[in-house]
């Protein structure tokens, strides 16, 4: 507003408060612009004048001074009443120390101090390491991504170890065996020696095993020990394998480096018990290690598994381990034993609780021996239940100098010093797979708490439930494991029932992620084909709603400012839905990680997001679907499931670059040219539409795709080669005068073999088609799957008329026989004929009864009415007509199979 010439008091203050304003806007506007310019224009009798510090001091208490007298208050804020957020509700997590579920509250705030027991690397990383640790990978990310906490996460490895010992001693003895080409007959000699100390050794722990058994009475002891009698049958019938290779060789059906292939185990037994103690290079230990340490980090990273913060191997420890031990021995809960150490049990029991995780257990000492390892003598021990601290080394295993002489670390005092030296006297989180419960996680406890002499150094113990193969517990002794390697490739066969086995075919690491967060983390999880395929279909399920949400995103682009905005009933109520979904999956998160709930509510909200856009009855808000795709993607990217940091997940393709305007133009092109073609074909146009529409298509069309093309390294080349031969190959069928079905034979192409190849899926629908970018692996794979099916529908099929065919051929092979001939071959059942050839007495000479008379006359009349009809069927020929049916049919089948 201008001033007046001669303004009064009110007119002044508030010319005053305008300046004043519009400097406080000048400032904000400055403070928020991140370096943008902002201009403000003022229309007035008079130039404002220029601003000063002491001009906005002095126009400021004027103000303070105006608002005084006028009382001006501050309105009054009310705070809202409403639920506090799905963020902000308890964190329950399972804890093992409580048997229960409890409030998760680290001890320092937000940051959470974390151990993960890492893995024993004597051999190749399984599905059971990657349930676990693709578990915790999950658990880190909701607790870092999605509660906001601070994770310093530890993990180790065993690198020596028992069976990491005998491992690498027996493959390096067999390797040099292997190497010397011994003569056949000392191999068959070799094993024939190692074999019958193997039966011996089987049959008189089998024999003690039944004995037990036998007295045995508590129903989960009387189950351990079935377990280990049926894991000891599983071993033996591998014995009885390579005793059947040894036959062989005996026969000369097997030579010598092929024996040596079929009965390792049993030559590598044999050479370590003679040679293992002559071995002195510890490096052969650390090499083999190393080998499939590596190779776990390789399947980790495979399967997206984040590093820990820390990694901590044992033979780097080894100092820390030793003053560890000795300040436990120290505080009087371990004592040393003809070179070794052993904590007391009796003794800590005094003062502290022993078995903290498992003491609703029965006593599992065969547990606790087996983790004392094979190579524990366990001399000079007090009690069965004292474990080892410090093993004395002896000949043929690595050793390390301490104050009880040369040794090495036992299995479970590692994690309690390398924990402790990275995290200290309190750990928020210890975490392992539930096999490790006891004796292992127990006895870690006790040996930290025996350090530091508190009653507590663990706050929240999470154990990953076990894996089933089928229905049976997966063991490494049973031979029921699939590497993870095995897996990602494909190929490999699991047994679905006694007698059928599946060849699995490759699944991806992010089908596994989802496979086993379809399973509660601490449950046991029952792996199967089965239940891959649920996880197979769940990826596709979000993956086609992605790709359905990013082609609405192309057309919204396009016209966006003409398309209607306005909410009716039926986005009030999807929007409804998508904040119901937010609400339900924050308390799932909250609720122990309950990834099958979250999972199941992800996918309830794209079952009503698809419901909505293939509604009739208006056109779909792509903004209001957005919204749930965004938020969808952003709970894959806190599970793991996706971490391309895209709005649509699972929609890369390899190569697409930055050019997705230009691609989306060149497959928009190529797929509406399939289109018009597909239509003309129906339409059964004339060759000359055709030719017409591909010289429109090169002139103009690709003509300024290539233009765009120019510079970019993308798939959009790709694209545009596809394109360009294919619409040579609509000229040239064009050319050719070629008929309808041709045609659409190309557009079929284009659809199955084209755009796949170059990652692109394209979908026909009634209103005209849909293309999405893929992984072209991914897309080969559904390819040949669509066609395995098709073959096996087909060889169904084939084998369902085969055996109609031959039961129509024994039909009327018997048909064939005439009436009065049908009987007479019976000579067990019949003696005499009637004229017609119908039965008259029976094989005893006896003249047959009114009841069995109207039997046979009953069948002679069938008979004669079927021959009747065979005969009008065209007789013998009609016959050979059947038996060649057959043998096409089972050509058929036999290219089938193959």
């Amino acid at each position: 507003k201008r001033l007046p010439a001669q303004p009064s008091n009110a007119w002044k203050e508030c010319h005053v408060r305008m300046r004043v304003w519009l400097l406080s806007v000048c400032a904000v506007s400055h403070l928020f612009s991140l370096g943008a310019e902002t201009t403000f224009a003022v229309s007035s009798a008079r130039p404002l004048p220029q601003f000063s510090p002491n001009l906005v001091v002095a126009e400021g208490a004027a103000l303070r001074m105006a608002d005084e007298a006028n009382a001006v208050k501050k309105p009054e804020w009310i705070e809202p009443c409403g639920g506090s957020g799905g963020r902000r509700m308890p964190l329950m997590v399972s804890n093992t120390l409580t048997s229960g579920k409890v409030e998760f509250k680290p001890k320092d705030g937000n940051t959470v101090r974390w151990y993960i027991c890492g893995p024993t690397v004597y051999d190749s990383s399984h599905l059971g390491h990657a349930r676990t640790y693709v578990a915790f990978d999950v658990i880190r990310r909701i607790l870092e991504n999605f509660f906001g906490f601070d994770i310093f996460c530890v993990m180790n490895i065993t690198d020596v170890d028992d069976k990491i010992i005998l491992r690498a001693r027996r493959n390096h003895l067999l390797k040099i065996y292997k190497e010397s080409c011994p003569p056949l007959a000392k191999v068959i000699e070799d094993g024939e020696s190692e074999l019958a100390k193997a039966k011996k050794k089987f049959n008189d722990k089998l024999a003690k095993l039944e004995e037990d058994l036998a007295k045995e009475t508590k129903s989960g002891q009387k189950k351990s020990i079935q377990e280990e009698i049926d894991i000891l049958k599983y071993k033996h019938n591998q014995v009885l394998a390579q005793e059947e290779a040894l036959k062989l060789a005996q026969a000369g059906k097997m030579q010598a480096p092929d024996l040596i292939d079929k009965v390792g185990d049993l030559l590598a037994s044999k050479l370590d018990e003679e040679q293992g103690a002559e071995i002195r290079d510890q490096q052969i230990f650390r090499s083999h290690a190393a080998f499939y340490e590596q190779e776990y980090h390789e399947d980790m990273k495979s399967l997206g598994v984040r590093p820990p913060d820390v990694l901590t191997r044992v033979t780097e420890f080894i100092p820390q381990i030793v003053s560890y031990i000795q300040k436990i021995i120290d505080n009087g809960f371990a004592y040393e034993a003809q070179g070794s150490v052993y904590f007391d049990i009796r003794s800590f029991s005094k003062t502290h609780s022993y078995r903290k995780l498992s003491w609703n257990e029965a006593s599992m000492l065969s547990a606790l021996a087996e983790a004392e390892g094979a190579l524990s003598s366990g001399e000079g021990k007090r009690t069965e239940f004292d474990f080892a601290l410090w093993k004395k080394s002896k000949p043929g295993e690595p050793s390390w100098e301490s104050p009880w002489g040369g040794g090495r670390p036992g299995w479970h005092i590692e994690c309690s010093v390398m924990a402790s030296e990275i995290l200290g006297d309190t750990l928020d989180i210890h975490g392992g797979g539930i096999d490790l419960c006891f004796p292992h996680h127990d006895n870690e406890l006790a040996q930290a708490e025996a350090y530091y002499g508190h009653q507590q150094w663990v706050n929240y113990f999470l154990h990953s439930g076990h894996l089933y193969i089928g229905y049976q517990k997966m063991s490494k002794s049973l031979k029921n494991f699939f590497t993870i390697r095995e897996i990602l490739k494909g190929g490999s066969t699991m047994k679905v029932s006694e007698e059928e086995s599946v060849v699995l075919p490759a699944y991806s690491p992010r089908q596994l992620r989802i496979l086993f967060m379809m399973h509660e983390w601490d449950k046991p999880m029952y792996f199967s084909k089965d239940t891959l395929d649920v996880a197979v279909g769940k990826e596709k399920t979000f993956k086609e709603f992605f790709g359905a949400v990013k082609a609405m995103a192309r057309e919204d682009v396009k016209g966006v400012s003409s398309l209607p905005q306005a909410w009716g009933e039926a986005e009030n109520v999807l929007n409804r839905k998508i904040e119901d979904a937010q609400k339900e999956i924050a308390a799932a998160l909250a609720d122990n990680f309950n990834t099958p709930q979250a999972l199941l509510r992800l996918q309830d909200l794209v079952t009503s997001c698809n419901i909505y856009m293939n509604s009739p009855d208006a056109r779909a808000k792509f903004l209001l679907v957005n919204k749930a795709a965004v938020y969808i993607s952003k709970i894959f990217r806190v599970l793991g499931i996706d971490d391309n940091g895209s709005d649509f997940p699972f929609l890369t393709s390899a190569g697409a670059g930055g050019d997705e305007e230009v691609l989306s133009s060149a497959l928009d092109a190529f797929c509406s040219l399939r289109e018009d073609i597909r239509a003309a074909a129906r339409a059964k146009e004339e060759a000359e539409w055709f030719k017409g529409k591909v010289q429109t298509v090169k002139s103009a069309v690709l003509k300024e795709l290539h233009e765009a093309a120019k510079s970019r390294s993308s798939l959009l080349p790709q694209v545009l080669s596809a394109f360009e031969g294919w619409v040579e190959s609509v000229a040239q069928a064009a050319s050719a005068g070629s008929a309808a079905s041709d045609y659409l034979e190309l557009c079929d192409r284009v659809r199955d073999d084209v755009l796949p190849a170059i990652g692109v899926r394209l979908e026909d629908r009634p209103d005209g088609f849909l293309w999405k970018l893929d992984d072209p692996e991914v897309l080969a794979r559904e390819r040949q799957q669509k066609l395995m099916q098709a073959a096996e529908a087909q060889k169904k099929k084939v084998e369902n008329k085969l055996e109609k065919v031959r039961k129509e051929l024994e039909k009327w092979s018997g048909c064939s026989v005439a009436a009065g001939e049908m009987f007479k071959p019976l000579t067990d059942k019949y003696s005499k004929f009637d004229d017609q050839g119908i039965p008259t007495h029976n094989a005893a000479g006896e003249e047959l009864s009114k009841k069995q008379r109207q039997g046979v006359e009953k069948d002679y009349k069938k008979r004669e009415a079927d021959h009747a009809k065979f005969l009008e069927q065209g007789g013998q020929s009609f016959l050979e007509g059947k038996r060649s049916e057959i043998a096409q049919l089972e050509e058929q089948l036999k290219a089938l199979t193959t």
